[in-house]
């Protein structure tokens, strides 16, 4: 399903495939890919920012996919842009309302409950499933215990009962 709505958002507008990808590949939160501007990206490996939410100072790498629509993105933008522009202004980002409705729309369309704040959860939860790494995700995302880590990407109670219930020797 990842991959059909990145290809819809990116025939739809690529600005909102952007938004799609960093959310999903870095986890950030949707404040924090708005207030992102060309400058910040465009030609780099990594950018670093103090996170509002939390006051912590951050470094964010781009993945080679991620660095790779970067690059074509923001070929021949102001550096100066934002990142993810709003229609009738490109130094103004698109309003959290507005990004919400495209995630939302986007969810709809596939039956799914989608929000801004599904990007940063679907990004711990395919790292997680991935790596069963719990503890670079908990760091990765700010979180001060495992157990808000394990709550973030879905691992409730219902899930470790199943668990049990399907283990064997």
């Amino acid at each position: 399903m990842y991959n059909k709505i990145k290809k819809e958002l990116k025939d739809w507008n690529e600005k909102y495939y952007i938004m799609f990808l960093i959310g999903c590949l870095l986890g950030l939160r949707i404040n924090e890919i708005l207030a992102l501007r060309v400058q910040d990206v465009a030609g780099k490996e990594e950018h670093t920012f103090v996170q509002t939410k939390t006051g912590k100072k951050i470094t964010i790498a781009f993945n080679p996919e991620l660095s790779k629509a970067l690059k074509e993105y923001c070929r021949g933008r102001d550096p100066q842009e934002a990142l993810i522009p709003c229609r009738d202004n490109e130094y103004k980002p698109i309003s959290k309302c507005r990004a919400w409705e495209v995630m939302n729309t986007i969810g709809n369309k596939h039956g799914l409950h989608l929000g801004t704040h599904s990007l940063r959860k679907t990004c711990g939860y395919h790292y997680y499933e991935q790596t069963k790494d719990l503890a670079t995700l908990k760091v990765w995302f700010n979180h001060t215990a495992m157990r808000d880590t394990l709550t973030y990407i879905g691992v409730t109670q219902e899930r470790v009962k199943s668990a049990m219930l399907h283990f064997k020797i």
